[in-house]
C-alpha cells in the first residue's frame, strides 16, 4: 500500500496480485489472451528499442549554445537542407533582372516640349509679337512650367539661347536613351548622365529637370511573377550526411540551421527527446490496444493452434529483428512481403492481411515513421490479399512477388513526385523495391518446406504434393486395395465438388479423401470393395470380432499416416470420417446371438466431424458406396438415397459438431446428385448388344 500527501490531500494506492485458480489459468480464453500479448509484446519491445537512445540524451542544445565537443552523425541520412534552398532563392532574387514598362511617348512629348519651349523664347527674342504659350507645353508635359525660367533665359543672347537649346536637347535625348527609371516612387538616372548634368549651369539644370521624367516604370507584378517561375524550379536541396561525419565542431555556436541538422540526424535536445519518447509510447500503446482487440476477437482459432502460433511468432520476430538492426537506408531492399506470403500460406490470407497491417503499424518507430513505406506496403498487402487466394503453385507465388514489386515501384514514384522528394536516392530505392519483389517469392518458397516440417503445418503446396498419386501411401493403396483406392477416388470427386460449391477448402477435401481409408490396407479382404470371388472372411468369425476389425481401420489409418508424416489435419479426417456411426449389420447379427449386446460396442470410436470438410467426406463416403449398390441409377433414385443417408446421419447426431447449415446441406445434395449422375450415366446400347 502506497501513501502520499499532495496539496493537503492524502492519497492511498493499494496494489494486489490477482489470484487465478487452475480453471482460469488453463482456460481457452486465458490462453488466447496470453498468446496475443506475447506477439504484441515482442513487436512493441523491438519497435521501442529503436528509441532507447533517447533515454540517455541529456544534451541541452538550443540556439546560441556553444558546442563543448565535436558532434558526430549517428547514422547516414538524406537531409533536406531548407536553409540552403532559401539562400539560393535569396541569391536568385537579388541577381534576377527587374522588369520595366517602357513609355516611349514620354520621351517624344518632353523632347518636343523642350524644343517648343526654346523656339518660343527665340521667337520673342527676335521681336515676334506673340505671347509665350505656356498652356500647350504644360498640356504636353502634364505639369506646370516655372515662369521665371522664361525670364532668365530671355536675358541671354539669341545665339546663346540657340546653343543652350541644342546642347540640352542632345543631352535630354541621351538621358532618355540611357533610361530614366521610376521604382517605388524614386526616380534614378545613370551615374554617367548625372555627372553630365552636374557640369551644367544652375539655369540649364533647372530647365533640364523640368523636361526629365521617367520613361521606364518598374513593373512589380511582372518581376514577382518571373522570380516565382525561377524559384519554383529550385527543388529541395537534399544533402547526404554520412554516419560518423562531424555535424557540429567544438566551439561552434549553434544556429537554427545547425539545430535543424542535428535534429535530422537524430540528435535532439533533452526536452525534445522526452517529448519524442512520450509520443512513441503513446503511439505504441494505441497500436497495441487496437491490435489486441482485433486478434483476440477475430482470430481465436488461428492463434490457439499451437504449431501455427509458433510459426507466426518466429516469422514476426525474425522480420522485426532484421528491420530493427538494418540501416533505414536499405529498408526497401528487405522483402517484407515474405512475412505476408508466409502467413497467407501457413495460416490463411485474411489472417495474413491483418497481421501484416499490424506489423506495419509497429514498424513505424523503427522506420522513423516513413509514410511512403507504410502506404506502398499497405497497398501491396491489400492487392496481395486478393491475388493470394488463387495461388496454387510455387511459380505463381514468384510471379505474385514480381507483380507486387512493379505496383510498389510505380506507387513509390507517384508518392515521391507529389511529396516533391524526387532525387537520386529515389531511383536507388526504386531499384531496391524491384530486387525485394523478386526475392520475396523465392525466399518464401525456400522457407515454406522448413516451416511445414518443423511445425507440421499443412499448406496448399504440401497438399498438392500429397495429392500426387505417386505418393508411397497412395501407390500402396492402389496395389494392395484397388477397390478402396477406386472408392477413395470417387469420394474425392464428390467431396471436392461439394466443398467448392459451399465455399469450403476443396483442395484439402480432395486430398484428405485420397487418404481417409488407408487403414484398410492392413486387412484389405475384410472390406467388401476388395473382396474377390465372393469370399467374405467375416462369415468365418464372430460379429464382435468383425466390428472390431472394421472399426479399427480409422485408428490404424491415422497411425500409418503418422508413420509417413501425413499432416495432423488429414489424420483427423481418418478418425472423423466415420464419426461414431453404428456398424448396424454386425450389431444386428450380434443381437441375434446375444440380446444384451450394447450398441456402444458396435460404434466407431469417433470423434464426430468438426469441420465442413470432414462432414462432407463422411457423407460422400457413405453415399458413394450406397449409390453403387442401387440397381437403377436415375436422378430420382440417387437423390432419394442421398437424402435418406444424410437424414440418417443427422438423426444419429453425426453432424452435430460440424458447422454445416441447412442451406449448405441442400447444396451438397444437389452437387452429389449431379456428380453421381455424371459418374453413373446410362450407357447407350448399340445394335447387337445386350
Amino acid at each position: 500500500m502506497k501513501k502520499f500527501k499532495l496539496f493537503g490531500f492524502k492519497f492511498v494506492f493499494k496494489l494486489e496480485k490477482e489470484n487465478k485458480d487452475d480453471v482460469q489459468v488453463y482456460s481457452e480464453s486465458y490462453n488466447l489472451k496470453e498468446k496475443v500479448v506475447y506477439i504484441l509484446l515482442i513487436m512493441a519491445v523491438l519497435s521501442f528499442s529503436a528509441k532507447f537512445h533517447l533515454f540517455f540524451n541529456h544534451n541541452s542544445y538550443k540556439k546560441g549554445s556553444i558546442v563543448k565537443e565535436d558532434i558526430y552523425a549517428p547514422q547516414t541520412i538524406k537531409y533536406n537542407d531548407v536553409a540552403k534552398r532559401e539562400a539560393i532563392i535569396e541569391e536568385l532574387i537579388l541577381t534576377s533582372k527587374k522588369e520595366y514598362i517602357h513609355v516611349p511617348e514620354v520621351e517624344v512629348s518632353h523632347y518636343n516640349g523642350m524644343k517648343n519651349f526654346y523656339d518660343q523664347i527665340i521667337a520673342l527674342k527676335k521681336g515676334t509679337k506673340i505671347d509665350f504659350n505656356y498652356k500647350i507645353i504644360e498640356e504636353n508635359l502634364e505639369k506646370d512650367i516655372n515662369k521665371n525660367l522664361v525670364k532668365e533665359i530671355s536675358k541671354l543672347s539669341t545665339r546663346k539661347i540657340t546653343a543652350q537649346r541644342d546642347s540640352l536637347l542632345k543631352l535630354l535625348s541621351e538621358i532618355y536613351e540611357s533610361k530614366v527609371v521610376k521604382e517605388d516612387g524614386i526616380i534614378t538616372i545613370k551615374d554617367e548622365e548625372r555627372e553630365k548634368i552636374e557640369k551644367l549651369t544652375p539655369l540649364e539644370q533647372k530647365v533640364l529637370h523640368t523636361f526629365i521624367v521617367p520613361n521606364y516604370i518598374f513593373d512589380k507584378e511582372k518581376t514577382k511573377e518571373e522570380i516565382e517561375k525561377k524559384t519554383s524550379k529550385i527543388g529541395e536541396q537534399i544533402v547526404e550526411v554520412h554516419a560518423g561525419s562531424v555535424v557540429a565542431k567544438k566551439g561552434e555556436v549553434l544556429s537554427d540551421k545547425k539545430l535543424e541538422l542535428l535534429s535530422a540526424v537524430g540528435i535532439y535536445s533533452y526536452g525534445e527527446s522526452v517529448t519524442r519518447l512520450v509520443m512513441n509510447i503513446m503511439y505504441l500503446f494505441i497500436i497495441s490496444f487496437i491490435s489486441y482487440q482485433t486478434l483476440y476477437r477475430t482470430f481465436k482459432k488461428e492463434i490457439l493452434k499451437k504449431n501455427t502460433y509458433r510459426a507466426v511468432l518466429i516469422l514476426i520476430t525474425g522480420a522485426f529483428f532484421i528491420l530493427r538492426f538494418l540501416s533505414n537506408e536499405y529498408m526497401f531492399i528487405v522483402p517484407f512481403e515474405v512475412v505476408f506470403f508466409m502467413l497467407g500460406i501457413l495460416v490463411n490470407p485474411k489472417f495474413a492481411f491483418t497481421m501484416t497491417l499490424i506489423s506495419l503499424g509497429f514498424l513505424m518507430p523503427i522506420l522513423d515513421y516513413n509514410l511512403i513505406y507504410f502506404f506502398i506496403y499497405l497497398f501491396a498487402v491489400v492487392l496481395g490479399t486478393i491475388l493470394l487466394k488463387d495461388i496454387k503453385t510455387r511459380s505463381q507465388l514468384i510471379n505474385l512477388g514480381v507483380q507486387l514489386s512493379i505496383v510498389k515501384f510505380i506507387l513509390f514514384f507517384i508518392l515521391s513526385y507529389f511529396i516533391d522528394t524526387m532525387n537520386v536516392s529515389v531511383v536507388m530505392k526504386a531499384g531496391q523495391i524491384i530486387i525485394a519483389g523478386i526475392l520475396s517469392g523465392m525466399v518464401s518458397i525456400a522457407l515454406v518446406p522448413y516451416f511445414e516440417r518443423t511445425f507440421n503445418i499443412l499448406t496448399r503446396f504440401k497438399l498438392l504434393e500429397l495429392g500426387d498419386l505417386s505418393h508411397p501411401l497412395l501407390r500402396d493403396l492402389s496395389v494392395k486395395t484397388p477397390g478402396t483406392f477406386y472408392h477413395s477416388m470417387m469420394v474425392a470427386t464428390l467431396s471436392e465438388a461439394a466443398a467448392d460449391a459451399i465455399g469450403a477448402d476443396s483442395i484439402f477435401t480432395r486430398v484428405a479423401s485420397y487418404y481417409h481409408d488407408i487403414g484398410k490396407m492392413k486387412r484389405p479382404k475384410f472390406y467388401v470393395e476388395n473382396q474377390e470371388g465372393g469370399v467374405n472372411p467375416h462369415n468365418a468369425i464372430s460379429p464382435f470380432l468383425s466390428a472390431l476389425i472394421i472399426a479399427a481401420h480409422t485408428k490404424e489409418g491415422a497411425e500409418l499416416g503418422k508413420e509417413y508424416q501425413i499432416p495432423k489435419e488429414i489424420r483427423d479426417i481418418m478418425y472423423e470420417h466415420q464419426g461414431t456411426t453404428l456398424l448396424a449389420y454386425f450389431y444386428n447379427k450380434a443381437k441375434q446371438l446375444d440380446e444384451n449386446v450394447q450398441e456402444e460396442d458396435f460404434r466407431y470410436s469417433g470423434p464426430k466431424p468438426k469441420t465442413k470438410e470432414s462432414a462432407i467426406i463422411m457423407l460422400a463416403d457413405s453415399i458413394e458406396a450406397a449409390v453403387r449398390s442401387l440397381d437403377e441409377k436415375t436422378p430420382i433414385t440417387i437423390e432419394a438415397m442421398i437424402r435418406k443417408i444424410i437424414a440418417g446421419k443427422m438423426g444419429d447426431g453425426q453432424l452435430s459438431d460440424a458447422d454445416l447449415t441447412f442451406k449448405e446441406i441442400e447444396t451438397i445434395i444437389k452437387v452429389f446428385t449431379k456428380t453421381l449422375m455424371g459418374i453413373h450415366h446410362v450407357r447407350i446400347k448399340y445394335p447387337g448388344q445386350k
